[in-house]
């Protein structure tokens, strides 16, 4: 009685059955848990102030987060490779970790450029049921990078060497407890 629709696009199968996973495609799996727990981590500060005790947690953990996702893209980048659709995939976790740890807006902007200024080098050459697999995986994991990119510790870099304070402001500053 029920008529069978896909709901899934014809390009984006749920599954490839010759896909066989890797130890890279492991661990690359576990990166991308890592950053999106990372992501979200960050995004619980947005509305937070630094000196506001009740966010102590939220701070410790977003920095918990960042440490995993770090481990987890060190643990990719020793993962040997098993067949050249991983090389995709540890490229994007070296970028990630480039990303994380950028200090500057240009750097931001330099590194998210470059999977369009060398697709050959972030894609996967062949039309193969895995190669087709790896690249849905590099588009999902684009889509983490470009989400970081836009959290507010990354759009509003700025290097504050000195502060000035205006007349009339108190120069008193709270400074958290090593």
């Amino acid at each position: 009685m029920a008529i069978h629709t896909s709901i899934i696009s014809p390009r984006h199968s749920e599954a490839v059955p010759s896909f066989r996973p890797t130890p890279v495609t492991i661990q690359f799996g576990a990166v991308m848990r890592d950053l999106s727990a990372y992501i979200e981590a960050e995004r619980d500060l947005e509305h937070c102030d630094s000196w506001d005790p009740a966010c102590d947690a939220w701070i410790r953990d977003a920095e918990r987060a960042r440490a995993h996702v770090l481990d987890a893209i060190t643990a990719l980048r020793g993962t040997p490779v098993c067949r050249c659709e991983d090389q995709p995939l540890k490229r994007l976790g070296q970028m990630a970790q480039m990303l994380i740890e950028s200090d500057s807006p240009e750097q931001v902007r330099d590194l998210l450029a470059l999977p369009d200024r060398f697709p050959d080098a972030f894609r996967c050459a062949s039309d193969s049921p895995v190669a087709r697999r790896v690249d849905l995986m590099v588009a999902n994991f684009q889509q983490h990078l470009n989400a970081l990119a836009h959290l507010p510790d990354f759009t509003g870099m700025v290097e504050a060497d000195y502060v000035v304070i205006e007349p009339g402001e108190s120069a008193t500053m709270l400074v958290p407890a090593a």
